[in-house]
């Protein structure tokens, strides 16, 4: 099993300094164009370092300048013409607010245009401003995570319009029926007297795609995807055992947002459990993705300095308001509030294991220590280009290139192009 690095920009438009003095930032058109022409610097160093992909998110109306992504397939199109090595991806694709075979074919191009070095994260959303707003037509709001109605109407979504989505790129023909979806729509009826039934498509589509009276019974999704049978599929900052015992089953590779090491040993093993019960003969940590900020230094101070500029706007200014730092940085047993009383959040991020963090030689004991809790597959860098200043992101590409993934095989060397 080799390694692999994935780098995770959202992105972002500036620092909090930046944001206040152009608010709204989001809105700022020299500001995005400067973001996109940062970020090919971003990929063209990435691609040439020997890191394996890039990856963004899916988020609107993000106008404080934070995650600057509404649609990460263009991004990844538009950079992938950029590099010849990196693979692109995002995490993810919010599945619920998302017409699956639209965006079946969407990845399906995609795949094409980079000819394989394309992989595709999922997510089930837990933003409302823009969930509520995109999603209204499947009744598809954002996720509270509290095992109520609303968080399963968003499960019961994302597993359908998941399965909808494998379904058009396996299928030749297909059909599909549900309360939500139908395939032809309406499925009992068909879609009645297609033109061109009999002169085109019952002589070049795909038998049973209509039948003698020229009615519509089945559609065939096109294109194939360039991958056999289709890209990567991740799934995006995992938090919960039965979204790991659930991307185990389905062959997914969950993103593991978690600090303390116990915690992410736990859902390692759940997930290695599930994935040999459906079957499937894994190492244990293949296929799992952890999810870590890393910063090479040349002290604790300097490390804590690092935390604070780059790290804690993202933690403190976006994750907390979630919940996630309760939920991601809480040790096991620990009670109280997260940070602990006296404790800052940079503090809390570099005791918990979110950061790796200090000089060549500390971040190579730390990274040897979670490959001996979980020898994972693939390393998520939470990599704040944009809240970065670019040299300062440049200099930690070449630094974690250099010093620290050859000693772990974490350098990619690409195969062979995949074949059609």
């Amino acid at each position: 099993m080799s390694r692999k690095v994935i780098l995770q920009v959202y992105p972002t438009l500036g620092g909090p300094e930046e944001m206040e003095r152009r608010r709204p930032i989001g809105r700022d058109r020299e500001a995005y164009q400067n973001m996109i022409e940062s970020l090919v610097e971003c990929v063209q160093a990435a691609d040439e370092l020997g890191y394996w992909g890039i990856t963004h998110v899916e988020h609107h109306f993000h106008s404080e300048g934070l995650e600057i992504s509404p649609d990460p397939g263009l991004l990844n199109l538009h950079l992938g013409h950029y590099t010849k090595r990196l693979n692109h991806g995002q995490l993810g694709f919010v599945l619920p607010s998302r017409d699956p075979i639209r965006l079946a074919e969407e990845i399906a191009m995609i795949d094409h245009m980079l000819k394989g070095r394309f992989f595709v994260g999922m997510a089930r959303g837990y933003q409302a401003r823009w969930q509520n707003i995109l999603g209204q037509h499947y009744h598809a709001t954002a996720a509270p995570s509290d095992q109520g109605e609303i968080d399963s109407r968003n499960r019961d979504l994302f597993y359908e319009h998941f399965k909808i989505m494998k379904l058009a790129w396996s299928e030749d023909l297909l059909t599909y029926n549900s309360p939500d979806y139908q395939v032809p729509y309406p499925y009992e009826e068909g879609i009645k007297n297609w033109p061109p039934a009999q002169v085109t498509t019952s002589r070049y589509g795909v038998p049973g795609e209509v039948d003698g009276d020229g009615t519509v019974r089945g559609i065939s999704v096109v294109p194939k995807p360039y991958q056999i049978p289709h890209p990567p599929l991740f799934q995006a900052f995992s938090v919960s055992e039965s979204t790991l015992r659930w991307c185990a089953r389905e062959g997914v590779v969950p993103s593991i947002l978690f600090g303390p090491l116990d915690i992410v040993h736990q859902l390692a093993t759940a997930y290695h459990e599930e994935a040999q019960t459906a079957g499937q003969s894994l190492q244990f940590g293949e296929k799992i993705g952890i999810v870590r900020s890393v910063h090479i230094v040349d002290s604790e101070a300097e490390l804590l300095d690092s935390v604070e500029r780059y790290d804690v706007p993202v933690w403190q200014g976006w994750y907390q308001p979630f919940g996630f730092i309760e939920a991601c940085l809480r040790f096991p047993g620990e009670e109280g509030p997260v940070p602990a009383a006296g404790e800052s959040v940079a503090e809390r991020l570099v005791k918990s294991n979110l950061v790796i963090g200090g000089t060549v030689d500390q971040v190579k004991r730390q990274v040897d220590a979670l490959l001996k809790q979980v020898p994972f597959e693939y390393l998520i860098w939470l990599f704040h280009w944009g809240i970065y200043p670019n040299e300062y992101g440049l200099r930690q590409l070449d630094l974690f290139s250099k010093h620290i993934m050859p000693e772990f095989g974490m350098t990619y060397s690409p195969k062979a192009p995949v074949s059609a």
